[in-house]
């Protein structure tokens, strides 16, 4: 099949791309910059923002939609308005002008109406507007992504190795991390399939870990046993992150405050259906 990744180039989107290329499918990727040539695969690199896609998608049976980002960058024009919403109206108003019969559109657990992150409640509007869209196409929501040099996880790590290891608010909130491989083999399913057509599935791995719980197990992988955490209280990291979204390049926002401080799991294991021995949280983070 003729499949066209956007975000191609990105933590999952390697996975994705990767994974289609060993079933045999002919790939394109669609990303701000593409990488060292791979005759393996089509790379095209497009400002999402901006670009027009219709002759581009011609001809493509699934387009896998991952294009997202975790922090924005509002100088550089890098928000979650344009990046979730703007980009995803493009992406569907070119799939149906050139006849693309299929969508997988990436979206993030955590994702509803009236989301107290932006983060979350842009997720939410680009969902809407697949939803109504006449293609025939899946939404997935997966936890945090972990395998393969997990850039959270890598975070977690240079934390970890601290002398006193800083956990945001109470550490107990509770994640659900799950193998990107193990979500690059549920989306190459979708394009080979008609499962899931015009569905909204979430997806977590088999375990729940508090924040707490993560910082240990990474502490543990990179050989520290029991390191000493240090509980900082969620308001005087929000203050920190206010004054620190002036900095360039900040490491934390007050929207990823707002969401290390909410639940991450679900009870939807649909996806167990087509990858029936999920990955646990390992050493390969």
């Amino acid at each position: 099949m003729q499949v066209l990744v956007t975000g191609g180039t990105g933590y999952l989107g390697q996975a994705v791309s990767e994974a289609l290329i060993r079933r045999r499918h002919t790939v394109t990727v669609v990303a701000r910059h593409c990488p060292p040539k791979d005759s393996r695969v089509q790379c095209r690199a497009i400002d999402m923002r901006t670009a027009s896609f219709t002759e581009l998608f011609r001809g493509t049976d699934v387009i896998v939609h991952l294009v997202g980002i975790i922090q924005e960058h509002p100088a550089a024009g890098i928000t979650f308005q344009v990046m979730h919403e703007q980009v995803t109206q493009h992406v569907v108003d070119a799939a149906l002008s050139a006849g693309v019969p299929r969508l997988v559109h990436m979206s993030a657990l955590g994702t509803r109406e009236g989301a107290i992150s932006q983060y979350h409640q842009t997720k939410w509007n680009a969902e809407q507007y697949v939803r109504n869209a006449p293609l025939a196409w899946t939404i997935l929501r997966p936890s945090l992504l972990f395998g393969g040099g997990s850039p959270f996880f890598a975070t977690l790590a240079a934390q970890a190795r601290l002398p006193l290891v800083p956990v945001p608010g109470s550490g107990q909130t509770l994640f659900q991390p799950i193998a990107r491989t193990d979500v690059a083999e549920v989306i190459v399913q979708m394009v080979e399939k008609d499962v899931a057509v015009h569905e909204t599935w979430e997806m977590g791995g088999p375990d729940r870990y508090t924040m707490d719980g993560l910082y240990r197990h990474v502490a543990h992988v990179n050989g520290r046993k029991n390191p000493p955490l240090v509980h900082i209280p969620l308001p005087l990291l929000m203050l920190m992150a206010e004054v620190g979204q002036r900095i360039p390049k900040f490491p934390v926002s007050t929207d990823q405050l707002r969401m290390l401080n909410e639940a991450n799991i679900t009870q939807d294991e649909r996806w167990r259906q087509l990858v029936p021995i999920a990955q646990t949280l390992g050493n390969d983070l």
